[in-house]
């Protein structure tokens, strides 16, 4: 790439590729990403990317300004869009003209009162996952061409990297943060079947039983039951 920013894209992918992105600064790279992408395609006037998250919802990630987040939500709640199609049919997607575009009618008619006229989106694909789409907006009619495909398409190499790694980074963290729960929940639960061994002079599966019991009764999850217990206990 000759744009010096492809520099500052390649170093991003390779902290995240190698790890060194954290939590915290993850969503910063992705941020960094959009402005790369701005500044490398000429005519340009706004970028993002959009993204499946960890919990299955198609969101943006690392708008440059407002304008984007307005014309990719709408997408999102008409379900129909230059991005969204880029994503689904896995090809580069140009729009030379929102007033002369036909292919996405609802989206095109949301959008008229945005500065927004040139549109090009790139699918973002990495061993055959499909993460999402790059996307560049130009309130200029023919604004893109065939050198300004090249080098989305180009962007979206990388890219690719480093969105799956972010998503990968969070599908991981909560799932470490659901595995925590479950263990406090079953930990809580020992706790109280033990307190009602202790108390109620019964056996564990006797124990358990009453619960159980209490759990269906009263509607409630059965660690819930159990913090009850353990707490109502420990206050006696």
């Amino acid at each position: 790439m000759d744009n010096p920013l492809a520099s500052e894209l390649a170093a991003l992918t390779g902290q995240m590729t190698g790890g060194f992105l954290t939590e915290e600064n993850a969503s910063k790279a992705v941020q960094s990403l959009a402005y790369v992408l701005k500044d490398s395609v000429p005519g340009s006037a706004g970028a993002g990317a959009s993204v499946i998250n960890a919990r299955g919802r198609r969101e943006s990630a690392g708008a440059t300004d407002p304008v984007v987040l307005r014309a990719d939500k709408l997408q999102y709640e008409l379900g129909q869009g230059p991005c969204l199609s880029a994503w689904a049919e896995q090809c580069t997607i140009i729009i030379q003209d929102t007033e002369q575009e036909t292919r996405w009618p609802k989206w095109t008619a949301a959008v008229a009162d945005l500065p927004l006229r040139s549109v090009l989106s790139a699918p973002v694909t990495t061993e055959g996952r499909r993460i999402g789409a790059l996307k560049v907006y130009s309130p200029e009619p023919m604004a893109f061409d065939d050198h300004s495909v090249f080098l989305i398409e180009r962007l979206a190499i990388p890219a690719a990297v480093m969105l799956g790694n972010a998503r990968d980074r969070e599908a991981t963290q909560r799932l470490s943060s659901k595995l925590v729960e479950a263990l406090a929940d079953r930990d809580m639960i020992s706790r109280a079947e033990g307190m009602l061994i202790e108390r109620m002079n019964i056996t564990s599966r006797e124990a358990f039983s009453v619960m159980l019991s209490a759990s269906r009764g009263e509607g409630k999850p059965l660690h819930h039951v159990a913090r009850e217990i353990v707490h109502g206990m420990t206050d006696q």
